[in-house]
């Protein structure tokens, strides 16, 4: 066995025994709208060149992750970002989100076209994150933003201005009735 095949082998018992240690109950928001985010995603599977970042509060557990990468069409590249939220000061997190926010936007720069995919059911996150993806640039016109999470419309009015500026879409999964909007 080559030095390369154990180390895939270890990464991948680390990853798994992660996942199992890691204490997620019920139904992930990224695990209940996978197939529309799929979905939103194939048209760019058709240009070939395309990439993907994705963008997770910690809230996602590893294991739903790396299912959810596997059935990605992301040509061109796939990104993965993390800020966790849990047990952080506001200021962590706000400059944990700016550093990944620069990041994807070196990404964006060298890339054919991306789609941003940010999932959190945290507003204080996903109000930091549309003020620092403005701030970084981000966001072009030619960038595709799908913003998911389970919060309510009511609590989302802070990300009126990244949704109206920016070529962008809101999934809210609503994980009472099985339905997306």
């Amino acid at each position: 066995m080559s030095v390369t095949t154990v180390l895939l082998f270890l990464a991948d018992a680390v990853i798994l025994a992660i996942s199992q240690l890691t204490p997620y109950g019920g139904q992930e928001t990224l695990v209940l709208a996978s197939g529309a985010v799929e979905a939103t995603l194939v048209s760019e599977a058709e240009n070939g060149r395309c990439s993907t970042i994705l963008l997770s509060d910690g809230s996602t557990s590893p294991r739903s992750l790396f299912a959810m990468l596997g059935k990605l069409p992301a040509s061109g590249g796939l990104a993965v970002f993390e800020v966790a939220v849990d047990g952080q000061e506001a200021n962590v997190t706000l400059a944990q989100l700016s550093r990944v926010v620069d990041e994807a936007r070196r990404l964006r720069q060298v890339s054919w076209c991306v789609t941003v995919v940010v999932v959190s059911d945290d507003p204080a996150f996903l109000a930091a994150f549309a003020e620092w993806s403005l701030k970084g640039h981000l966001l072009v016109w030619s960038t595709r933003l799908l913003v998911v999470t389970r919060l309510p419309l009511l609590e989302l009015h802070h990300l009126h201005k990244i949704l109206s500026m920016t070529n962008s879409m809101l999934l809210v999964v609503d994980d009472t009735s099985g339905n997306m909007k």
